[in-house]
């Protein structure tokens, strides 16, 4: 009765018992390792049970601390063994991770170790679980620094239209010539518009990120939304730069949110506006099996090859000087990696950094 108990406890443990006979060099292993594995023992030489061989199933890595305190308990130093290591005892090719302990059962006239009896006990899913919960303490620990520094750049954002704002009003209350009251009412305006275009984006991006933002489907005639983005975006050039919509030979209809289309394509096409000073920009979409893959290709200028990544970074800027000059703040290309990510598709950057960017799209139908 009390072997089945034994027994019993072992096996809901997933610990194995060992026997070392020093002076043969053998080690018999019992069968609930060969039953827990659902391997059969027939398989293997009787060599498998040499201590030399189960040195040689230890991790290379591991195997020099088994030897040492191996080697301590032969030379009497010591009357136990302990520790955890990765060992492949049935050669599958995967080493798990045991708790290995021993005690020295018998001695010869010299006092010298001749019989260890110990246990094998699997700790894999312990490792396992302790590994995830270190890769869950640095995902935590990213997210704590890129929620800070988040904050920062938002405070920092947030404060530079303000500043236009609160001043530019106190001079207007004290302006007396009309150009001048026009000119200061201008720049209240531009910086109130980027100052509610900043909160919009930040409050979609969390949003979308956070699972809370709600997508209606619909159906949607490309051909109609890509000429509407066209028409509205040429209006907002100042310079020469023609906005161009590329109609595909067939027109397509999709089912998706129109808002959030509409949203991915103006991103694209106010980041090529930002950057480019003459040429043009083209807008247009293709079916490519059951995907659409739609596109903004502009003539301004490049993005050198190491910054290719980071475009889609929150208030990560190329070209500093000209994104603050047209009221860029960093977060409509991080926007739109969000909105693709949500539907499930993709997107790239193609740049020559002498001039010349193509964002591609590609969206399940």
């Amino acid at each position: 009765d009390n072997v089945a108990r034994l027994s019993l406890m072992l096996e809901a443990g997933n610990v194995f018992p060992w026997y070392a006979d020093i002076a043969s060099g053998k080690i018999e292993i019992g069968d609930e390792l060969f039953k827990a594995y659902g391997v059969d023992r027939k398989e293997f030489q009787d060599d498998f049970f040499s201590i030399a061989t189960f040195v040689a199933s230890i991790y290379p890595d591991d195997r020099g601390i088994f030897e040492a305190i191996y080697n301590n308990l032969l030379a009497g130093e010591s009357c136990k063994i302990g520790l955890e290591l990765r060992l492949d005892l049935l050669n599958t090719g995967e080493y798990k991770w045991v708790d290995l302990k021993g005690v020295a059962q018998e001695f010869d006239e010299r006092g010298k170790v001749t019989k260890v009896l110990g246990f094998i006990a699997d700790i894999q899913k312990r490792r396992d679980d302790e590994q995830a919960l270190i890769e869950a303490k640095q995902r935590a620990e990213e997210s704590d620094r890129l929620k800070s520094a988040f904050l920062a750049n938002v405070s920092h954002e947030i404060r530079t239209p303000l500043n236009a704002i609160v001043g530019f009003s106190e001079v207007i209350a004290h302006t007396e010539g009309e150009c001048e009251r026009e000119e200061y009412l201008d720049i209240v305006k531009a910086n109130s518009n980027l100052l509610l275009h900043l909160i919009n984006d930040i409050l979609d991006l969390s949003r979308i990120e956070s699972g809370k933002m709600e997508f209606i489907d619909e159906n949607i005639q490309m051909d109609e939304l890509c000429e509407e983005l066209r028409q509205m975006h040429q209006m907002r050039i100042k310079n020469d730069v023609k906005v161009i919509f590329e109609r595909p030979a067939v027109s397509l209809t999709i089912v998706s949110d129109s808002h959030r289309l509409r949203q991915l394509y103006s991103n694209l096409i106010s980041n090529a506006i930002k950057y480019t000073e003459k040429g043009s920009i083209t807008l247009g979409y293709k079916l490519k099996g059951n995907m659409m893959e739609g596109y903004v290709r502009d003539t301004g200028s490049g993005i050198p090859d190491d910054l290719k990544e980071r475009v889609f970074e929150p208030f990560f800027r190329v070209d500093k000087s000209r994104s603050r000059e047209l009221g860029g703040v960093g977060l409509g290309l991080a926007l739109v990696r969000e909105i693709v990510r949500v539907h499930d598709g993709s997107i790239t950057v193609r740049s020559n950094p002498s001039g010349g960017t193509v964002f591609d799209v590609i969206l399940p139908l």
